[in-house]
């Protein structure tokens, strides 16, 4: 994988593609090095110009059935456009150029915060299976959930089953899920690196979760792994825990996945999109959007 850029290289590669310097530059020159793109300067700004002419569905949950996108309020639509940044960077990382609507359904897919809460009958069809299954969430309907969404969308099918251009293979997997009534909309984002061997074959597999209910939470789990073992394990929440609750889940991870304590960590989250924007440095994207 590419290894994560200072803030002072961060600067200067935004500098160098002659893009403005702003959040969402910063953002878009970081997914551009997590795909491994080139930052020449007209790419970068062909990225920049597909989000500005995206607008908002008056259904995305994001921007709560709002105005468009110039109307909706600044720190969502900073978001929104985050994820649209990421949606734009993935599909040319696999040589693909999506229409308006294709790249507001990839990101979509890419972000929870985004994706469409379900009606009140698949509501219902998903709390009576999980009532079938004791009240619990088992791991073969979870399968059920994941492979049905991705079954439904085949444009995500199509993308998913491209490779980049740089040998890895990145995959997006949105699915949603009901326990004791709240709800949770899921992306789940897997990172292949197919220039390695099967023994050493290395990747990264990201659980990016919107909570809904009596309060809203974000979580975000992301597991590194190499020669078929799990290498390391970080976890982003919003709002963030006390630190001794932080500490003791990390404990408790520990001991679930067999991961030595050093290798486990529970944060506050500070970006939609850590690992993809950062290669998950702790906290370099907060220091750059403070300072852009």
């Amino acid at each position: 994988m590419p290894s994560p850029p200072t803030p002072h290289s961060l600067h200067t590669l935004i500098a160098a593609a002659g893009l403005p310097s702003d959040r969402l530059s910063a953002s878009i020159v970081s997914f551009a090095r997590f795909f491994s793109l080139p930052i020449k300067p007209e790419l970068m700004a062909a990225i920049r110009q597909q989000v500005f002419a995206q607008s908002v569905p008056a259904t995305t949950p994001m921007a709560q059935a709002a105005a468009p996108m110039s109307e909706t309020a600044p720190e969502t639509l900073a978001r929104i456009r985050e994820a649209l940044s990421l949606a734009a960077a993935a599909a040319e990382g696999k040589g693909v150029e999506l229409s308006p609507k294709g790249l507001g359904a990839f990101a979509e897919a890419i972000s929870p915060d985004w994706q469409k809460r379900q009606g009140s009958g698949e509501r219902e069809r998903r709390q009576r299976r999980q009532r079938d299954e004791g009240g619990k969430i088992s791991a073969d309907e979870l399968k059920r959930q994941v492979l049905e969404s991705a079954g439904k969308d085949p444009l995500l099918a199509i993308l998913n089953r491209l490779p980049g251009k740089d040998g890895r293979h990145w995959i997006v997997l949105p699915f949603g899920f009901d326990i004791g009534g709240r709800e949770f909309r899921v992306s789940m984002r897997i990172l292949l690196d197919r220039g390695n061997t099967a023994a050493n074959q290395s990747g990264r597999m990201v659980l990016d979760i919107a909570e809904s209910g009596e309060e809203d939470r974000r979580w975000l789990f992301s597991l590194e792994s190499a020669n078929g073992a799990i290498t390391r394990l970080r976890v982003y929440l919003a709002p963030e825990l006390p630190s001794r609750v932080a500490d003791s889940f990390a404990q408790r991870l520990s001991g679930l996945f067999g991961i030595p304590a050093e290798r486990v960590s529970v944060k506050g989250r500070m970006d939609d999109f850590p690992c993809e924007s950062s290669d998950c440095p702790d906290d370099l994207l907060r220091t750059v959007y403070e300072t852009v």
